[in-house]
């Protein structure tokens, strides 16, 4: 197809596809009779892709990485999403900033004190994103050493089991391997290991699977102390801590919310790890 084709197909100027070719995202051959660009189905594609990536925001050289498969994709959108966090959390700051400005005039503005603000934002910024960013990894990671699952049959045979399982694996996209059949069979998702058990209640069966090495996915870079504070916010305990603080104010009495506390704790900590 010639330039003019692949503008019309595209949306994208020729001079924009011409640009695109002199960086090296595109490569057409040329008719040896007429010496005009021809253009194929890939060029099309390939040309549908750059347009995907810019209006995502890529650069011309990430774009190029992506392109050449130097870089993959998800590796380059994980890096490009950190990226663009980043970039909201400083135009976050530079509005907030800019709406305190507003009705000033070049005299009378306080330039130190308007740096010392945003030299302020930034700090505390940086700080927060972090710990969002902590807690995220903390969260995956939790989630991978325990869950739970309603399966539909009541789980009484090796066949019932294994079937629950893969059921489970299907529905949730999950590379589930059962390396050991039985009533606690043992399996594995993406190379880890797990066990798992039935438990009754009520309302039928639970399936409860656990990692057999909880260590393999701990995640040790973020430190040991904030690591403490992610668990104890999952916790049950921290839903009675609250409830306990919020009673101790509205009632204006400590004795009634340790009293209340007192009973619900034992089943908060029963119904928790049925739902985490």
């Amino acid at each position: 197809m010639t330039i003019n084709e692949l503008e019309s197909r595209t949306d994208i100027t020729k001079q924009n596809i011409r640009f695109y070719e002199r960086k090296g995202l595109l490569h057409p051959s040329r008719n040896e009779v007429n010496n005009y660009r021809e253009y194929t189905e890939e060029d099309f594609r390939t040309l549908q892709t750059i347009k995907v990536l810019r209006k995502l925001d890529f650069s011309i050289e990430d774009i190029r990485n992506i392109l050449s498969e130097e870089t993959p994709l998800d590796v380059s959108l994980e890096q490009h999403l950190k990226d663009l966090q980043q970039r909201q959390q400083e135009l976050d700051a530079c509005i907030v900033i800019c709406k305190g400005l507003l009705g000033s005039d070049i005299r009378s503005l306080d330039v130190n004190d308007t740096l010392y603000k945003m030299e302020a934002m930034e700090r505390n910024g940086g700080k927060f994103m972090s710990i969002i960013q902590d807690y995220k990894k903390f969260a995956v990671s939790e989630g991978k050493k325990r869950f739970s699952f309603k399966p539909d049959t009541m789980v009484r045979s090796t066949d019932e089991f294994t079937e629950a399982l893969l059921q489970y694996a299907s529905e949730n996209d999950l590379n589930l391997v059962i390396t050991k059949p039985g009533m606690s069979p043992v399996f594995e998702i993406d190379g880890l290991e797990y066990t798992a058990m039935r438990t009754f209640d009520r309302f039928g069966a639970t399936v409860n699977c656990r990692l057999t090495h909880p260590e393999d996915v701990e995640t040790k870079d973020i430190p040991k102390a904030r690591r403490m504070l992610y668990r104890f916010l999952r916790s049950p305990l921290f839903i009675a801590v609250i409830l306990l603080v919020y009673l101790a104010v509205t009632r204006q009495s400590l004795w009634a919310a340790l009293l209340v506390g007192a009973i619900i704790l034992p089943y908060l900590f029963w119904m928790f790890p049925r739902f985490k």
